[in-house]
């Protein structure tokens, strides 16, 4: 009886020792994964999963390693696994996943299916029922194309190609040679890569001999001056190359990826300089950046806040100064999706767009994509179908002269290597290379298209009139929820939820009381609450000069975060990020400029939270506070304190939260919501 007693005594403590450890374990393993040691983090999670079966988190993260880790085959196995597992909240993104490397083994109709299946899943996150109906849709598209001849071909550069990581090819304007990135092992300091083989990447030059093949070039322009010990990508050159713009992913530089400049002076490339931090905002990845020909047009990819989710596509003007770049324009919710958007390259002379994109209906992996139309961000997307677009990933698309670049793993789905392809005439290319694909999902987010335009044909630096601003509708891409049981910590994985609008008195910077109230309540929402940044952009209307509202929409900024700091917020967690000019537009009112004076906060948080928000109106008619209280059918009291015990006469234009149920509708002729002028006309 004693030994009996004494094993179960060691198998309840060993228990509850392995039960201590997970909480560790994943600790580790979330930390690995963020910072993208992912074959570190498949040790732990792998771990975790063997001690406790039950923690889907853990498994979900782990095939998500395998597949980020090229390691397909257990990543499908594991996936597979979950998406027959019932009543866990990682089903429906197994699904998903599992469909989608199906879909890059060609597997068109199993995946399919898989999709069609998933659209029908009760509990699936809304977000992500959309994709599967573009990954299905995807599929038809696939199948298609498959047995089509569309007279177009790509030859692998095979002597450029390592067999290493090679992508982001362009041609040096002014030397003709061929700059790419690369993971061979090349002179110079490199830092050993931690997900897959090789080195990080560097900028390496190749030029065509006379007997017409390609090898590594001369000292002449060498990029060595470039390169550090980090990661450089590769990016784009002014017309007569003598501007180089690229990114480096330099440690302790503030954004986790920085955008680059150097000059060609005396043949040799000046010591690069990080453009400004309108371009390289604090805290995010800003890399392969395009330049437009004029040279007064800068697109990059970034995953800053304020975007439709993931890395998303944003475009920014040169002022009159030398790089005196202006806040980035997000290209819309046409063109960005809750997905990746990467690797843009313009066309000049197609007045063209092109990108690659895992959020849009394509093939599998990444795809390459046109948006051409008449606006920015009203155009048409296509997708540039076979040969340019496999099932695996397609990257990099771009034009140099009458010679065609694109990057992709589709030969042995694990290396990325450089493919080219013969362009005589680019705008004739680019128009023959779209007119035989039907339109595939612009129809798809057409309420994204009831605002003013940036007319393509026109659009020149110095027609610049806050177009810095443009705000297209910005939907917050949702998160898989987090299981959580007794042993088992919350995920590292931020989301963002969003606050209220704070609004302001015009040209001043001063919070009004209602703002203050809405402070209050958010400082106590957030107490006690775990929380990795509070965001706050800040915005002014178009009266006035662009540095003028600069500087103004700063101060707003500056004064919110003054204020959460003294309800006791920590101010290193507090981020101002000052946007300028909101735009006007057409039938233009004065109300619409009420809503544009202000701030948006949002929180970045690694865990679940909910936040209790107001609506606010703009009040039409001097009213008492009581007597809009009556108006809105509210308690008086409530809304005197919701509103920072305003007192007195209420004058049109003034601002009212409330809090209210969403499906109320209140009278347009006392109080208008800013969803409401859409269809408010100057006469009202």
């Amino acid at each position: 009886m004693r030994k009996i007693l004494t094993t179960i005594i060691c198998l309840l403590v060993s228990f509850i020792a392995v039960s201590q450890s997970i909480p560790k374990l994943l600790k580790l393993a979330d930390e690995h994964y963020q910072n993208g040691i992912y074959n570190d983090a498949i040790e732990f999670y792998d771990k975790i999963a063997g001690i406790d079966r039950n923690n889907h988190f853990a498994r979900f993260r782990l095939a998500d390693c395998y597949n980020k880790t090229l390691q397909y085959e257990k990543a499908k196995t594991v996936f597979l696994q979950l998406s027959n597992t019932p009543n866990q909240e990682y089903r429906a993104r197994s699904m998903y996943s599992y469909a989608g490397l199906l879909k890059q083994e060609t597997r068109f109709n199993e995946a399919d299916s898989i999709y069609s299946f998933l659209i029908s899943v009760p509990d699936a996150e809304p977000y992500l029922v959309e994709l599967a109906r573009k990954q299905s849709e995807g599929c038809q598209l696939a199948l298609r194309q498959k047995k089509a001849d569309r007279g177009f071909s790509i030859h692998s550069m095979e002597e450029i190609n390592s067999r290493f990581h090679d992508f982001g090819a362009i041609l040096n304007p002014s030397s003709k040679h061929v700059i790419l990135a690369t993971t061979r092992n090349l002179p110079g300091n490199q830092y050993e890569e931690l997900q897959y083989e090789g080195l990080l990447p560097d900028l390496v030059s190749f030029e065509l001999r006379n007997n017409g093949r390609w090898r590594m070039s001369s000292s002449n322009q060498d990029f060595s001056n470039l390169n550090t010990q980090w990661p450089e990508g590769s990016g784009s050159f002014t017309r007569d190359g003598s501007v180089f713009y690229f990114s480096s992913c330099i440690e302790g530089e503030g954004s986790e990826c920085s955008i680059m400049v150097s000059y060609l002076e005396n043949n040799k490339w000046t010591a690069p300089v990080p453009l400004n931090a309108y371009i390289n905002e604090l805290g995010s990845e800003n890399k392969q950046p395009a330049i437009s020909v004029t040279g007064d047009t800068l697109f990059f990819s970034s995953n800053r806040s304020g975007g439709s989710g993931g890395s998303d596509i944003w475009m920014s003007l040169k002022g009159l100064e030398k790089e005196s770049w202006t806040p980035a324009i997000n290209m819309g919710a046409v063109i960005n999706s809750p997905e990746n958007e990467i690797t843009p390259y313009y066309s000049s002379a197609f007045e063209c767009l092109l990108f690659a994109s895992d959020g849009h209906v394509g093939y599998g992996g990444y795809d390459l994509y046109a948006a051409k139309g008449e606006s920015f961000f009203e155009p048409q997307i296509y997708n540039l179908g076979d040969p340019f677009n496999s099932t695996w990933d397609d990257t990099y698309f771009a034009i140099s002269d009458t010679v065609g670049f694109l990057s992709s793993n589709r030969e042995n789905h694990e290396i990325l290597n450089v493919y080219n392809f013969d362009v005589s005439n680019e705008r004739l290319f680019l128009s023959l290379l779209i007119s035989g694909e039907s339109l595939i999902d612009a129809r798809l987010v057409s309420k994204f298209r009831d605002i003013q335009s940036l007319d393509l044909v026109t659009f020149r630096v110095e027609d610049y009139a806050g177009y810095d601003l443009f705000e297209p509708i910005r939907p917050s891409k949702p998160k898989p929820k987090i299981l959580e049981d007794s042993i088992v910590v919350a995920s590292t994985e931020t989301s963002e939820v969003r606050f209220e609008k704070l609004y302001y008195d015009y040209g001043l910077h001063s919070l009004r009381s209602e703002a203050v109230a809405a402070l209050q309540s958010l400082a106590q929402q957030v107490q006690g609450q775990v929380f990795e940044a509070i965001d706050i952009l800040a915005f002014t209307d178009s009266i006035g000069s662009n540095s003028a509202n600069l500087l103004l929409s700063q101060r707003r900024g500056e004064a919110a975060r003054a204020y959460l700091i003294s309800l006791g917020i920590d101010g290193d967690k507090i981020n101002v990020l000052p946007r300028g000019e909101i735009p006007s537009q057409g039938n233009d009112h004065w109300f619409r400029r009420i809503f544009r004076r202000r701030v948006e906060i949002i929180l970045k948080v690694n865990q679940g939270m909910q936040l209790r928000t107001a609506k606010s109106y703009i009040v039409r008619k001097p009213n008492s506070l009581k007597r809009i209280a009556e108006i809105l059918g509210v308690d008086y009291q409530q809304l005197k304190e919701w509103n920072g015990d305003k007192q007195g006469i209420i004058t049109a234009g003034n601002t009212i939260r409330v809090y209210e149920d969403s499906n109320v509708e209140r009278p347009i002729n006392h109080l208008v919501d800013e969803e409401s002028l859409d269809s408010f006309s100057v006469k009202n």
